[in-house]
C-alpha cells in the first residue's frame, strides 16, 4: 500500500522533463490517492448536454466507487444524483444510458421523479416521510452545453471557471450540437 508520504516523495523525485514513474499509471493504491484528493473533491467534465436532449434521457457514470445519473428533467433541467436508491442501495438506473419517464428502482420499485424525489415507496408505514428519501444529489452545472458534475458535499466555486469557459465555447452555440461518431477505447492504465 502506497502511503501519501510515499506518494509525495516520488512526487518530489520526479525529473523534469520526464513522465512520471509506472506505479502513477497503474499502481490501484495511487489511483486511490487521486481519486480522493481530485475526483471526490473537483468539477468534473461529465457530458455534452445533448447526449440528454429530451425529457427523461440520462447518461450514468461511474467515479471511483461511485454510480452517478445525469438525467434530463421534465423542466428541461439537467440533474445528477447518485445511482443509488434510498430503500435498500439498488442500482437504479442499470444501463450506460437510456430514457425513463420515471426512475424506479428494480428491487422493491421505489418511484423517483426525474428531479429526484421519491414518489412512490410501498409498505413503509403511516409515519414515512416521503420528502426525506430523495436521492442524493450529486451538484451539476451545465456551462453552455458542457455539463459538468462534483461530488463533494460542499462543491469548490465553478464561476471562475465557469467565466473562462463561457469565452471559448459561447461562439460555438454547444447546446445545440449532436453527436455525429462515438467510440470507445480500453487502455491498461489509469485515468493519466
Amino acid at each position: 500500500m502506497v502511503s501519501k508520504e510515499h506518494f509525495v516523495d516520488m512526487l518530489q523525485k520526479r525529473r523534469p522533463g520526464y513522465s512520471l514513474e509506472q506505479p502513477f499509471y497503474t499502481d490501484p493504491d495511487i489511483f486511490d490517492l487521486d481519486m480522493e484528493a481530485i475526483f471526490y473533491k473537483e468539477w468534473l467534465f461529465a457530458i455534452p448536454s445533448c447526449e440528454v436532449p429530451k425529457a427523461g434521457d440520462y447518461v450514468t457514470h461511474k467515479i471511483g466507487k461511485y454510480r452517478v445519473i445525469i438525467i434530463r428533467g421534465q423542466d428541461g433541467e439537467i440533474r445528477a444524483f447518485h445511482n443509488t436508491c434510498r430503500h435498500r442501495g439498488s442500482i437504479i438506473c442499470q444501463e450506460l444510458r437510456g430514457s425513463a419517464p420515471k426512475l424506479v428502482c428494480p428491487y422493491h420499485q421505489w418511484t423517483y421523479e426525474l428531479d429526484g424525489r421519491l414518489l412512490w415507496a410501498r409498505d413503509m408505514g403511516d409515519d414515512f416521510e416521503p420528502s426525506k428519501f430523495g436521492l442524493h444529489k450529486v451538484h451539476c452545472r451545465d456551462l453552455g452545453g458542457l455539463v459538468y458534475i462534483c461530488l463533494a458535499d460542499e462543491a469548490p466555486d465553478i464561476e471562475p471557471y465557469a467565466a473562462i469557459v463561457r469565452d471559448y465555447t459561447g461562439p460555438h452555440n454547444l447546446k445545440d450540437m449532436k453527436i455525429a461518431y462515438e467510440s470507445t477505447i480500453v487502455e491498461e492504465g489509469n485515468w493519466k
